[in-house]
């Protein structure tokens, strides 16, 4: 059986050795994303034979889904996965599969599985100098939100997150929370946020907060994927402010400009969420499967 083990956080730069940075797009692979929900999610880690296996467990302690392996022998860290699927007395179930693994999987094991679109988990990636600029009508919407906002508003600053600011923009957070009406008791994002704020130096985060007569009333936090590709990790903002997350969007984004590409993550199959990530214009949505051993198939 794999020896499956939560992520460290001296693994966070070890394991970058398995994955391929130059054609990263996804979010998936940002270990820091592995690292600071490794609870909320119960996202282990195992290595065999130089190749790194990610999967999700259930509250229970059983095994919900494996990832893709990565690294130098795909085909055999497959074939351990599905041992160990067996031994665990479940079938194989490999998840969040891009269109490229899914067709490296199909061509390794060609009819064995099935294939089902899991949406919730797609990537919405955004040209850069598109969410900076917000030229032409796609994005009229957007300027007209923050116009209004600072017609509406004295007194704005965009700060940077340093030392002197992390307390706002917890602040953001627990109001945030406040607002939805969600216990804050407990919460795995709160503790994920609090960690990324305490550690931001050691995980290269960057982040903003947004003032509105001395009040601090959006936030936002992110890390780099690739040389080419910025993740929001975080972004929380107070809904009474009126065209709030356009504003910490818009500045957030004049700051990553070195970046070609902003990945602002999966919708989780939350409606809302999906409509604001699709109404920011997204040029890629980066697909993602689930696969599913069938019956008939033996290895």
């Amino acid at each position: 059986m794999l020896n499956f083990k939560l992520i460290e956080k001296t693994q966070i730069e070890e394991f970058k050795k398995y994955y391929d940075y130059s054609i990263a797009l996804g979010c998936d692979i940002n270990l820091l994303n592995a690292y600071l929900w490794r609870n909320e999610y119960n996202i282990n880690f195992a290595v065999y034979d130089d190749t790194l296996i990610k999967a999700y467990f259930k509250d229970d302690g059983s095994l919900w889904g494996y990832c893709m392996p990565t690294g130098k022998k795909v085909r055999g860290a497959l074939e351990e996965i599905f041992a160990d699927a067996y031994e665990r007395g479940q079938k194989p179930f490999i998840v969040m599969l891009t269109n490229g693994q899914k067709a490296m999987l199909e061509s390794i094991f060609p009819s064995r599985f099935t294939f089902e679109r899991s949406p919730e988990n797609q990537d919405y990636i955004y040209l850069t100098e598109e969410l900076v600029t917000l030229r032409g009508k796609r994005f009229h919407a957007k300027r007209n939100h923050i116009s209004k906002f600072y017609k509406t508003y004295n007194n704005t600053r965009f700060e940077t997150i340093d030392d002197n600011n992390k307390s706002d923009a917890l602040k953001v957070v627990v109001d945030w929370y406040a607002e939805n009406g969600i216990p804050t008791d407990e919460n795995n994002e709160i503790k994920a946020i609090c960690e990324s704020l305490e550690n931001m130096n050691d995980f290269n985060m960057q982040g903003a907060v947004l003032y509105v007569e001395d009040k601090p009333v959006a936030m936002t936090l992110g890390s780099e994927i690739s040389p080419n590709v910025y993740d929001i990790n975080f972004e929380k903002a107070l809904r009474e402010y009126d065209g709030v997350y356009s504003v910490i969007n818009n500045e957030f984004a004049k700051t990553l400009t070195k970046y070609k590409y902003i990945n602002r993550e999966e919708d989780m199959g939350l409606e809302g969420l999906r409509k604001s990530k699709l109404s920011y214009n997204p040029v890629i949505i980066l697909d993602r499967y689930n696969a599913s051993l069938k019956d008939e198939a033996k290895f």
